[in-house]
């Protein structure tokens, strides 16, 4: 086994960490706008998903907060990784496949773990808004992807 066998999985696996945080900053900032323009609340399904596979309630309204944050970020990183896995794949292609994996590796766990109906049983505002963050995320991150990867020479 050559060392570049192993280097090069690790500089992409890194290189889609970095990409999942920024597209999850870029995603979280969008939400940011959007709860301001609509007075929307913030959600507390990524807290109901961390409680609902612990086991673990976390009290108050405020921890419930740090825990939607905290799983938000952690979630939206380690997605990135996807975009190792698939760094083969050509643009725009890697962007659709990418938002359609996040999109519904996230909604699949939320709808599985019982926090979430399904998204056939959400109104059209509600389905709009997640596609569109989503959307956001998805190209945030697979634009940070390609970039550090030009950076990265690889």
């Amino acid at each position: 086994m050559q060392r570049t066998d192993i280097i090069r999985p690790a500089q992409f696996a890194g290189i889609g960490l970095i990409a999942g945080l920024a597209g999850t900053a870029a995603m979280s900032l969008s939400q940011a706008i959007e709860m301001r323009l609509t007075k929307r609340a913030p959600s507390a399904t990524p807290a109901k998903a961390v409680e609902a596979a612990t086991g673990v309630d976390v009290p108050g309204d405020k921890d419930e907060a740090r825990l939607s944050t905290a799983a938000h970020v952690a979630f939206g990183t380690g997605l990135g990784l996807g975009l190792a896995a698939i760094e083969k794949v050509p643009e725009p292609s890697r962007v659709a496949l990418f938002f359609l994996g996040s999109w519904g590796t996230g909604t699949a766990l939320i709808t599985g773990l019982g926090v979430s109906k399904p998204p056939t049983e959400w109104d059209r505002t509600e389905l709009a808004t997640d596609l569109v963050h989503h959307a956001v995320y998805a190209g945030s991150a697979a634009l940070a992807f390609a970039g550090l990867r030009r950076l990265a020479s690889i």
